[in-house]
């Protein structure tokens, strides 16, 4: 091609090189910066991120017939396509779509309520993981209630999955469940779908093993669970190679009594505060509440939960005590106080309770039950003084 190739000859030679090509993708002809040099204010727009911007740049005439033939706008590796909502209604329902796709890094995500669309805007990887998920929670909810699951093309240990519930309560109560199965494996990518009663997660494979079996445990009906062994609701993380140093093991433990919300708080308190546990959250629809530690330390708050899930119509029991494995001088106590022990009489006994403990105690007003942890001497100290 000579220097004197006028720009509509240009312009009909990439036409018929597309055509050659079956319409697919063609390189420019080499001698594009001649045609630059002699037309250079011809302009071109692109989309970046979705937004339109105008650059005085070459080739615009080429740009212009690329993107028509695609049907989208690209730049470099970023593609935009546009999905149209059909099942769901609410404004609700487009931001909870909206935050799923969004689980994508840097994946955008801008919904337009009025036409009811949702523009994605990412790598070709991010669109297909978008466009997955936008499939599947854009429908009512499916009969079967499976568990679907993507693999992203190309990554190594990272999987999405969409869980559904068996047992759909109140809003509230999917919401409790949400916010457990984000506390307790410590996983910030799930994000719930009401309409469907489903979440979409994302992490590692063990991360998401976790994740789906406390979604499965907590998914029971409404009021208490019948609970025959314990072990049954018990998950050891299999990727922790030292289990005396790290948080491998999760409990589900279920109420056997209909307490008040208030009498539950102050239960999960106390198996929070005693072992010194961060990770404990409850389920107050279904009497749950989920523990993670090393198996040492959920033992205990498993047997304090026991001891304080005790018959509310039973007479005061005996003082119990729980001492934790491996020969280590570390008691728990719980003491019942007579039902007619002064409010002041009661602030004695605590006071001098945490007087003597060096770790942390807790008093349950509505249980009339003080929990002391300490050595043995320290538990017969604090024992001495509340008798006198």
């Amino acid at each position: 091609m000579s220097s004197s190739l006028d720009i509509s000859e240009y312009l009909s030679r990439m036409l018929n090189i597309r055509k050659e090509t079956g319409g697919e993708a063609a390189e420019l002809p080499a001698t594009a910066p001649q045609i630059a040099a002699r037309y250079p204010a011809l302009q071109r727009h692109t989309y970046r991120g979705g937004v339109m911007r105008a650059r005085q740049i070459r080739f615009a005439i080429a740009i212009v017939f690329a993107a028509a033939a695609w049907g989208q706008t690209t730049t470099g590796q970023s593609v935009s396509q546009v999905f149209h909502f059909t099942s769901a209604q609410s404004p609700v329902d487009f931001q909870e779509i909206t935050n799923a796709v969004r689980i994508g890094e840097r994946t955008q995500a801008f919904p337009d309520r009025g036409a009811k669309t949702l523009t994605v805007t990412g790598t070709p990887a991010q669109v297909a993981m978008a466009t997955w998920i936008f499939s599947t929670m854009d429908q009512p909810a499916p009969a079967n209630q499976a568990t679907q699951e993507y693999r992203p093309a190309g990554s190594v240990n990272d999987v999405v999955r969409i869980l559904y519930l068996t047992h759909p309560g109140t809003p509230s109560g999917f919401q409790e469940i949400v916010n457990a199965v984000r506390v307790i494996p410590e996983m910030p990518k799930v994000f719930p779908y009401l309409a469907q009663h489903s979440i979409v997660i994302r992490g590692t494979e063990l991360e998401v093993a976790m994740t789906e079996w406390l979604f499965h445990q907590l998914d029971a009906p409404a009021g208490l669970q019948p609970v025959q062994n314990q072990a049954a609701h018990q998950y050891l993380n299999p990727g922790v190679t030292n289990p005396h140093i790290s948080p491998d093991q999760v409990q589900v433990l279920f109420l056997s009594h209909k307490w008040t919300p208030e009498i539950m708080q102050e239960i999960v308190n106390a198996v929070r505060t005693i072992p010194e546990l961060t990770m404990v959250f409850p389920c107050t629809a279904t009497g749950a509440v989920s523990v993670r530690g090393v198996p040492a330390t959920v033992g205990l708050a498993t047997w304090l939960f026991n001891q304080l899930d005790q018959d509310p119509q039973a007479s005061t029991p005996a003082p119990q005590e729980f001492h934790m494995p491996g020969g280590v001088d570390d008691v728990t106590q719980v003491l019942y106080l007579g039902s007619g022990t002064s409010t002041a009489s009661l602030q004695t006994v605590v006071n001098a309770s945490r007087a003597t403990m060096r770790r942390p105690a807790y008093f349950s007003p509505a249980l009339n039950a003080l929990i002391m942890r300490g050595t043995a001497a320290q538990i017969a100290s604090a024992d001495l003084q509340i008798k006198q």
